[in-house]
């Protein structure tokens, strides 16, 4: 596969803490972040999630190149002792979900000192990182958070083989493009978007409507770098004025005008002739 995106790069993410391996037990103290990683090669997909008893919610695993890699905080309300650490798959967490084994951490005894410290660091942790960075070779997004770079006025293609979608149905928009775009493609659909020159540096979101469906769903990111100051955007085409909003009330001004002065003319005549 190739990614077909030009001057396209993905965005790092930041280290991740301590990691726990598979089938070993990790010492641990409320409060403590630590990572479960997996190679792509494994059979933990982008997506699960990690949970355990002793973490403060669930992680989910996302893409790192080379790897997959989760990371949780242990609660700072855990008490001491040993917990399994489970992987399940994505999505809303099922109660009932046993899910695989993976490993375990055993919380130490902490005094009450410390486990308020914990609440304190805990509540001033920043958010887990939601982007991922997915291998060069794949098409873009692996998932709505594959975000990668892109200059302003640069391209990218957009590919999608899961949604089974048909050819046509599915436009995509979004605040960086210089257009929306309509998928086309037999099996696999694809579009090739255009990045405006004078679009906002920072993440863009990509929505997805389709045909014959109520609603629309944020479908993926990316990242807009600053525009080379000799960009341009390409002179909108004929079906481009065609499909504008502000084109359509033109034209609908212009027969707007037209009708109303057929009708004066039309009661001038009368006029006269009742004149007669």
């Amino acid at each position: 596969m190739t990614l077909g995106t030009q001057g396209v790069q993905a965005a790092p993410l930041e280290e991740v803490p301590l990691p726990l391996q598979r089938d070993a037990e990790q010492l641990v103290r409320p409060g403590e972040r630590i990572s479960v990683t997996v190679g792509l090669q494994d059979s933990i997909d982008n997506g699960d999630r990690v949970f355990s008893p002793a973490f403060t919610a669930d992680g989910r695993m996302r893409m790192n190149d080379p790897h997959v890699t989760a990371v949780m905080t242990i609660s700072c309300t855990a008490v001491p002792g040993s917990y399994e650490v489970r992987i399940g798959s994505g999505g809303d967490r099922n109660p009932s979900e046993v899910g695989s084994l993976w490993g375990s951490v055993r919380v130490a005894p902490v005094g009450e000192a410390e486990r308020a410290a914990c609440a304190r660091r805990v509540s001033e942790l920043p958010p887990e990182p939601r982007e991922e960075r997915w291998p060069a070779h794949v098409e873009w997004p692996g998932s709505p958070w594959d975000v990668r770079s892109v200059r302003a006025g640069g391209e990218m293609k957009a590919t999608d083989g899961l949604e089974m979608a048909g050819d046509g149905e599915v436009t995509l928009t979004s605040s960086a493009f210089t257009r929306p775009v309509v998928m086309h493609g037999a099996r696999v659909l694809s579009a090739t978007v255009r990045i405006r020159c004078d679009a906002t540096p920072g993440i863009h979101t990509v929505v997805w409507r389709q045909k014959a469906k109520v609603g629309s769903k944020v479908w993926a990111r990316l990242r807009v770098e600053p525009a080379a100051p000799d960009c341009h955007d390409p002179a909108p085409t004929l079906a481009d004025r065609i499909k504008s909003p502000t084109s359509w009330l033109a034209a609908a001004g212009i027969c707007a005008a037209a009708l109303a002065a057929r009708a004066y003319v039309l009661k001038r005549r009368r006029r006269a002739y009742s004149l007669l």
